[in-house]
């Protein structure tokens, strides 16, 4: 099974999430120590990670500048199944969408607000 290292952005950047693999020589609780004692001296942390295509990167993270990370662990047909999950989902969004948009708009009140001093 993988660790993974799970970055949440701040919350005036709802939604701004990244997830990294890894890599197998990372000590996961090393790693942790090193976020949580940095993020008050705002100090960038060297993180072993993989990349889409197994290159090995090093990833330097200011936690400080983060609003939440997080560690987990998931094997490699867990992390197919998310993925498989986050496609159907968004062309189930998608399809919605487009029957949304097919329907005819109908208007939301009178287009002229009548006066009330007469």
């Amino acid at each position: 099974m993988a660790w993974y290292l799970a970055l949440q952005g701040p919350p005036n950047r709802i939604g701004q999430s990244l997830s990294y693999e890894l890599q197998e020589s990372a000590n996961v609780h090393q790693i942790q120590q090193e976020l949580s004692s940095s993020a008050t001296i705002d100090r960038a942390v060297p993180i072993p990670v993989l990349f889409h295509n197994r290159r090995e990167v090093t990833l330097y993270v200011r936690p400080a500048a983060w609003g939440a990370w997080a560690f987990y662990e998931m094997s490699e047909q867990e992390r197919q199944d998310l993925a498989a999950a986050s496609v159907n989902a968004l062309a189930q969004a998608a399809k919605q969408k487009q029957a949304k948009d097919k329907q005819p708009q109908r208007p939301q009140g009178p287009s002229v607000i009548p006066r009330l001093d007469r």
